[in-house]
């Protein structure tokens, strides 16, 4: 903060925004677009979230026959996180980790953001915390419940 505070307050000063207004604060944590809900922005990052446990499990699998070999799966889940915020974190700014927006929600709260930080627009602050951690869960059985079972055991490649 200390390198770019002084660009934020030149920001804010030039666009006429004030910190308790918000002014700047995309900067450090997520919130949610136009039109966007909290309840519509929560199922936005079940969903998206889900995709990222189930496409993680199925790369690193050890019983997934196909999965990529050596040092290739981290490049592969890095595409994965690149697609999930390419098709749908215009909506929210894709905060498919909880340590991604509630630490610098909570830095901006105590910098003096106060409401734009907690609660938030719509009262959305609790998004990013809910929606993943079910997401993650939910990502995670449908992977481990309805695919791994048809893989076939690694003994038997």
């Amino acid at each position: 903060y200390q390198l770019f505070g002084p660009v934020i307050e030149a920001f804010n000063t030039a666009h006429g925004l004030t910190r308790a207004g918000g002014g700047a604060a995309g900067v450090f944590f997520t919130a949610p677009g136009a039109h966007i809900t909290p309840i519509h922005a929560f199922w936005d990052e079940v969903v998206l979230t889900g995709i990222l446990l189930l496409g993680i499990f199925a790369i690193t699998d050890e019983f997934n026959t196909q999965a990529p070999m050596a040092n290739a799966s981290a490049p592969i889940i890095g595409l994965l996180v690149a697609c999930i915020g390419a098709s749908a974190g215009f909506l929210e700014g894709w905060p498919i980790n909880p340590a991604r927006d509630f630490g610098p929600r909570l830095f901006c709260w105590l910098m003096g953001w106060g409401d734009s930080a907690f609660p938030g627009p719509g009262n959305y602050w609790w998004v990013p915390i809910a929606g993943p951690l079910v997401g993650g869960v939910a990502g995670a059985a449908v992977y481990h419940y309805l695919v791994r079972p048809y893989l076939p055991p690694r003994a038997a490649r």
